[in-house]
């Protein structure tokens, strides 16, 4: 999440409208076993400025919390995203999108060898129903998403190929406000110097 903030802000003086921004994000931000079938944890929201210290979350040493830690970034990034929607200029959208479960990605490249076979062999099956998107799937919606193919207003939640509603925890605008304020203080040690030859 701070890596987006930090990039959009670096930019943020250079877009030009029509610019559109796309976040990736996840629906294991819902937290529920709708979303992500009880294999990730739901979010977890503390204070960013909790959030953003290693060790946020109990046993910070186990999956639960790695995940846990993953669906909480997830739920961040659409608060950025509401915010960027707020206060980017007319023009330069922000837009949230969600591929759903990706079997044959590095998301348990640190599992146990278990995990790791079922995501590869077990869990690929999943794409030739609605539980999962292929690879080349996600990376074609992404693409309309970002070329404006798939239209989508600044703010928008985008589910693989159409505009969706994100969690009802994801539209706190005192939280999307409070995670800004603090985006901008951790990142402002990396912004452009205005005064640089």
């Amino acid at each position: 999440m701070l890596a987006n903030h930090l990039f959009v802000r670096l930019l943020r003086d250079r877009f030009a409208a029509p610019a559109r921004i796309v976040i990736t994000v996840s629906d294991t931000h819902f937290g529920d076993f709708r979303h992500n079938l009880g294999m990730v944890p739901g979010p977890a929201w503390r204070s960013p400025d909790v959030l953003v210290r290693a060790g946020a979350f109990p046993e910070p040493d186990t999956t639960a919390a790695g995940r846990t830690a993953y669906s909480t970034s997830k739920l961040a990034a659409l608060h950025l995203v509401h915010e960027y929607a707020r206060r980017l200029r007319a023009g330069i959208d922000a837009v949230a999108y969600n591929s759903g479960f990706v079997p044959g990605t590095g998301l348990a490249r640190n599992a146990d060898p278990v995990s790791r076979f079922a995501m590869r062999r077990v869990l690929s099956a999943l794409t030739l129903t609605p539980l999962a998107t292929s690879r080349s799937a996600a990376g074609r919606c992404l693409a309309d998403v970002v070329l404006g193919t798939t239209r989508a207003p600044t703010g928008s939640y985008v589910d693989r190929a159409r505009v969706d509603r994100s969690s009802r925890e994801s539209y706190d605008p005192q939280r999307a406000a409070e995670l800004w304020s603090a985006a901008e203080r951790f990142t402002a040690g990396h912004a452009p110097r205005t005064d640089a030859r």
